[in-house]
C-alpha cells in the first residue's frame, strides 16, 4: 500500500496548513523506518479551538484548548502503555489556530511546529506517553530526531 493511502487529511478550518502532502508522506515513511512499524491507517484532522475543546472535554474530560489530541484504534489486547506496536491506526486532531499561536510563543517556524505536532501525534498512537517530565523529555528527543531528518533531507 502506498503511503498516501495510509493517511487521510482533512482541514475543517479556513486556515492553510503549511506542510505539503509530500512532506507528510516523508514524515510517515521516516516514522515507519525508525520504529519498524507499519501504518494501517492514520487520519489527520485540522480543527479550530471550539472543536478541539469539545473533543478534549467529551473524550478526555478536560475543559481547555490544546494543540493535539490523538486516538489510537488498537486491539483491546494491546496495552495502551505498550511501545513497539507493529501496526498503527488512529486519528490525530490538530488545533491549527493553537499551533499557529504556539509557533509564535516558541519563536519557531510554523512549518516546523506543524511537523512537531504530527510527529507527537504519531508517537502517542505508537504508545509513547508524556505524563511525566521524563516521558516528555524522551518524546521531545524523538520528535527532534525525526524533524531534523526531514529538514535535512
Amino acid at each position: 500500500m502506498s503511503i498516501s493511502k495510509m493517511f487521510q487529511f482533512f482541514n475543517t478550518t479556513k486556515l492553510e496548513f503549511p506542510v505539503a502532502e509530500t512532506t507528510i508522506n516523508e514524515l510517515i515513511n521516516l516514522f515507519i523506518q525508525r520504529h519498524s512499524c507499519t501504518i494501517e491507517f492514520i487520519e489527520i484532522v485540522l480543527v479550530d479551538e471550539i472543536e478541539i475543546r469539545r473533543i478534549n472535554s467529551e473524550y478526555l474530560k478536560r475543559d481547555y484548548i490544546t494543540d493535539i489530541i490523538s486516538f489510537h484504534y488498537h486491539e483491546e489486547s494491546e496495552s495502551v502503555d505498550s511501545l513497539n506496536r507493529t501496526c498503527l491506526e488512529g486519528t490525530i486532531y490538530c488545533c491549527l489556530p493553537r499551533i499557529i499561536e504556539q509557533s509564535r510563543e516558541l519563536n519557531v517556524k510554523l512549518h516546523t511546529e506543524c511537523l512537531r505536532i504530527l510527529v507527537h501525534g504519531l508517537l502517542h498512537i505508537f504508545g509513547f506517553d508524556d505524563s511525566t517530565e521524563q516521558q516528555k523529555k524522551i518524546m521531545t528527543m524523538e520528535e527532534d530526531a525525526i524533524i531534523q531528518q526531514i529538514i535535512l533531507e
